[in-house]
């Protein structure tokens, strides 16, 4: 089951860009039950084809990706990190307004953002909006207020938090290589490496995750995620730390945006390195036992117990906001303390790449079409997040069309969730929202 669960997962990440009438062939060739139909849970039959037989097209929007984002723990091991103290309640305003805001989609021309999340096409599973603390729009079309879904690439952010704690509490210098901490990574091309390069994915080594590398055998890439399922390389199932410190010489750092899941690993273990604990013992520690959560975060680790927190981790959407919402003035609507200090924000908004860097490499020009339709206002990347503007405003994104979306100047937070591999539109209503004049 696993193997087939792996190679979709490098398959599927090939079906990025894809034209009007691929996207027809898709839906054909996918058993794509209405949302609707399983929001209220999955029939027995649904959950034994897909967790018996369909794996191999888990990250293709249909049912399997569905039955996946919404039980990843069925398939993974899994770390419980409990809601800690009582839940701190959003209160709620909604803006009606805010579901008529159009955008221009990918394949199928304007849509409102309320007929976007209706049309069972698009797979959109949830969207909500928070401004001020205050839940102002909200919709879930393909999952339940108390489901936890998959946030995927969304969960990078938290492993770089961590870091950033480490580094406000004097136990990090990001101008060291992380060989100082992670003794792993010593004589290995690693070596020089900074955190600081790290969290910017500009390490320069041959460690490139794209729909290019992942299906090749001997990539990096391929390699990280067999070892992450427990699946053989050559005969031998590698361990996730030792995959990271085979890796090679690249292009050289400050070259350009190198996206990689390798990097966000290789904080994983930096953190470790320095705590002494499993990562998701400190996180709780650390993040989830201050905030005021509705409920669990689910943190799926490789078989040895690795926290895969650049992207197999879940929870509630609204709990997903609320970690958004630490970056904003309405932090203290969501945790006891003031988590994400000024400190951390000046880091992420004033040490970032260049747009050149971040457009030099693979996705740069993936988030460009993604968000703004090729015609990119944004600046560059910084520490884990994707993109960042002029206006201080701050974006994430996942592999099967999930978002988080932070403004800190306007104390606005919206995330989403989705199942969509053949249509990542859902991501260009993000900065229609957020500057619609609403929030001002």
């Amino acid at each position: 089951m696993k193997k087939l669960l792996l190679s979709s997962l490098l398959a599927g990440a090939t079906l990025l860009q894809v034209n009007a009438q691929d996207v027809k062939d898709q839906n054909a060739e996918n058993k794509m039950t209405p949302i609707k139909e399983v929001v209220s849970g999955f029939p027995k039959d649904y959950a034994e084809h897909a967790i018996s037989t369909s794996f191999n097209t888990w990250l293709q929007g249909g049912d399997e990706s569905l039955y996946f984002q919404m039980k990843t723990s069925e398939f993974l091991p899994t770390s419980i990190i409990p809601r800690r103290i009582p839940t701190m309640e959003l209160e709620k305003n909604i803006r009606p307004e805010i579901g008529a805001i159009e955008a221009e989609t990918i394949f199928s021309g304007k849509k409102t953002l309320d007929e976007f999340l209706a049309d069972p096409e698009f797979r959109a599973q949830g969207y909500m909006v928070i401004h001020k603390g205050k839940i102002v729009y909200e919709s879930y079309p393909g999952m339940r207020p108390s489901d936890s879904h998959a946030w995927m690439s969304c969960a990078k952010p938290t492993a770089a938090l961590l870091v950033e704690l480490l580094i406000n509490e004097g136990k990090i210098d990001d101008s060291l290589p992380i060989s100082h901490y992670v003794k792993e990574f010593q004589g290995t091309a690693w070596e020089n490496v900074t955190v600081k390069q790290i969290m910017h994915m500009d390490s320069g080594l041959d460690i490139d995750d794209t729909a290019e590398t992942r299906p090749q055998p001997d990539a990096h890439a391929h390699r990280l995620y067999l070892s992450e399922f427990g699946q053989p390389y050559n005969g031998k199932v590698e361990k996730l730390i030792d995959v990271l410190a085979s890796a090679q010489p690249g292009e050289g750092a400050g070259k350009k945006f190198v996206y990689a899941s390798a990097h966000t690993e290789a904080l994983v273990f930096l953190v470790e390195a320095v705590t002494g604990e499993r990562w998701s013992e400190t996180f709780d520690k650390k993040v989830w036992s201050k905030m005021g959560v509705e409920g669990p975060m689910q943190v799926q680790t490789t078989p040895d117990g690795v926290a895969l927190s650049h992207g197999v981790i879940g929870t509630r959407m609204s709990d997903m906001a609320r970690f958004g919402m630490l970056y904003t003035p309405s932090w203290d609507k969501v945790a006891e303390e003031q988590i994400v200090t000024d400190e951390t924000l000046t880091r992420i908004h004033e040490d970032m790449r260049s747009h050149e860097f971040l457009m030099a490499g693979e996705d740069g020009p993936v988030f460009s079409d993604w968000l703004e339709n090729n015609n990119p206002t944004f600046l560059g990347n910084s520490r884990q997040w994707d993109v960042l503007w002029p206006d201080g405003d701050m974006w994430k994104g996942g592999m099967q069309t999930q978002g988080l979306y932070v403004s800190p100047s306007k104390d606005l937070v919206i995330v989403y969730m989705s199942t969509a591999v053949q249509d990542h539109s859902l991501h260009r209503f993000v900065r229609k929202v957020a500057n619609s004049g609403l929030f001002e």
